[in-house]
């Protein structure tokens, strides 16, 4: 990314400049990386309207929610993160567009952690070139919004039997106005045009290279999470998600993420399962194909570092399947680069049957070679894989996990990212509307997951600190109209060792009240893992949102 700008008023603004930055904003809503993003599309065309507009200040979280998301009038940003975790999703794609396709774009279109403003940064000397003269072919195309409906946001156009040069023109709903017909109005280039762009290019030619050695080396201190300037920014780089023995060519999780289909493999064969239920996961599907028998993956990969998670789970061996079996029915080696990274592995012995197995691992980097290798070989039965991940990730440090106990995602006002309640056993999850005090984050604390139950969280080596936020919504409440102390008592346990006896949340922090309890230097078991459990000693117990963080040694 590159460094913030300033964000220029348009009363002070070249049309010339005005007819690029329009430019810039058409070659992102036109990409392939937009195409089918119609919600970040819409979001990023109506920051950028009121851009044009000279109408920043009233780019608000309540306004993007009414306008651009459909929310009513009495949205409450507070508990409802719709708009931070869209944006959130806005600056990654933003991200990958200029790292791709959008690699040559001479502008570049920011938005900053901690606003929602759009910022349009030059990203070469030749766009900055004093009084060139633009013959930029859309500067007189005005990218419009779809019409607004304070009900139900911005509406994308549905699709119509035009001809297709009647279409060509937009993409998802975005269009351009030009002449009555919406059509870009096409100029001629005079001589003296051709030659100013041919300028323009020569210049952008030269200093891409210098552009794209200096890149990498610069840092958008906006990027970071305001709380902390300590904590480390995740490298650059791809994000891979691969679903094996999947013959698609794509697959979308329950939280968004896209699976490409089975590549960069070499033997084995295919195993495919019907419909059934997968335990600590989400996302059940992912783990009903996979590739098994003796087979490795080489796996392109941009230098750097990344986190590597290894999906499994046991469906074919257990004491409940016709062909029985269970501990020590399929037991396999994993090399990675040529050095083990799993010996003597059981999926039934690390995580049970019929259950996501996620293994992670830090501080992962291709060969020599620029791939990333992956050798399967068994001891008893075939190896197998249903999914490999591999993410940017933190130089020595397990990337955090936080999890809200709800069905969606959460965006704090640090800017950090809260994924749905998963890698749970047991419990049942409710939704409260009860306003909970003594907290700047009341949207941690609209869910809870309540019950006799527990969480298997994936992490590597290292030391953990475990956060963990709860809150009494029903006892000592108008609703349960009696005392809540003593009312709930349950005990917290990691890995079997006591972190909290008798927990009492109302005698902690009262009725409607958050109570967060820290702990420190926990390790994972030998299988990779923190087991939290909650056990009740009284009614049931109950957490609200759950986070882990790698410890500095």
């Amino acid at each position: 990314m590159t460094s913030r700008g300033a964000i220029p008023h348009p009363d002070h603004v070249d049309p010339n400049r005005r007819a690029r930055e329009r430019a810039a904003l058409y070659a992102v809503l036109t990409s392939d990386t937009f195409e089918n993003r119609p919600r970040l599309a819409n979001l990023l065309n109506y920051i950028c309207e009121r851009h044009f507009d000279g109408d920043t200040g009233a780019i608000k979280e309540y306004s993007i929610a009414t306008d651009v998301f459909g929310r009513s009038q009495s949205f409450d940003q507070a508990t409802d993160s719709i708009v931070r975790v869209e944006a959130f999703r806005l600056r990654k794609k933003l991200r990958e567009f200029y790292e791709g396709e959008g690699a040559d774009q001479p502008i570049e279109i920011v938005v900053a952690t901690g606003h929602y403003r759009p910022e349009f940064i030059d990203r070469t000397p030749g766009a900055q070139i004093p009084g060139a003269r633009s013959q930029n072919p859309f500067r007189d195309a005005v990218l419009m919004p779809p019409p607004r409906n304070p009900e139900r946001g911005l509406q994308t156009e549905e699709p119509s039997n035009r001809p297709e040069k009647e279409k060509a023109g937009r993409k998802d709903g975005i269009h351009l106005q030009g002449g009555q017909s919406g059509e870009v109005q096409k100029r001629p280039l005079h001589i003296h045009g051709l030659l100013a762009i041919g300028a323009i290019l020569a210049i952008m030619a030269g200093s891409l290279t210098m552009w794209r050695v200096n890149r990498s080396h610069r840092t958008n201190a906006n990027d970071a999470p305001q709380a902390s300037s300590l904590i480390p920014s995740l490298a650059a780089g791809p994000e891979i998600r691969i679903r094996c023995g999947y013959s698609r060519s794509m697959f979308k999780d329950a939280e968004g993420n896209v699976w490409i289909g089975d590549r960069y493999f070499a033997g084995g064969s295919v195993t495919e399962l019907p419909n059934q239920h997968i335990a600590r996961t989400r996302n059940s599907e992912l783990y009903l194909t996979g590739r098994t028998g003796v087979f490795s993956y080489k796996i392109p990969l941009a230098p750097g570092t990344y986190e590597l998670r290894l999906h499994f789970a046991e469906t074919t061996y257990s004491p409940a399947s016709s062909l029985g079996g269970g501990e020590n029915s399929r037991v396999f080696d994993v090399q990675l680069n040529g050095r083990p990274l799993l010996q003597q592995f059981d999926i039934v012995s690390d995580a049970g049957a019929n259950t996501a197995d996620v293994r992670v691992f830090r501080d992962i980097s291709p060969g020599n070679d620029g791939y990333l290798h992956l050798d399967f070989a068994g001891s008893l039965g075939l190896p197998i894989i249903n999914a490999i991940e591999i993410v940017p990730g933190l130089l020595h440090r397990l990337r955090p996990i936080r999890m809200v106990a709800q069905n969606s995602f959460f965006v704090d006002a640090a800017g950090n990212l809260w994924m749905p309640d998963t890698y749970y056993s047991s419990g049942q999850l409710a939704s409260d509307k009860v306003a909970i005090g003594g907290t700047s984050e009341p949207g941690l604390y609209t869910g809870e997951r309540y019950g006799n139950f527990n969480y298997a969280l994936p992490v590597d080596k290292g030391s953990y600190k475990l956060t963990l936020h709860f809150s009494e919504k029903y006892w000592g409440s108008d609703a349960s109209k009696t005392s809540g102390l003593g009312r709930r008592v349950f005990d917290v346990l990691c890995n079997g060792v006591a972190l909290t006896r008798n927990l009492d949340i109302v005698e902690a922090a009262g009725s409607g009240r958050a109570l967060v309890k820290t702990y420190h230097g926990l390790r994972p078991n030998a299988q990779g893992k923190l087991i939290v459990s909650f056990v009740p000693n009284v009614n049931y117990a109950s957490v609200d949102a759950v986070e882990v963080e790698e410890e500095t040694p």
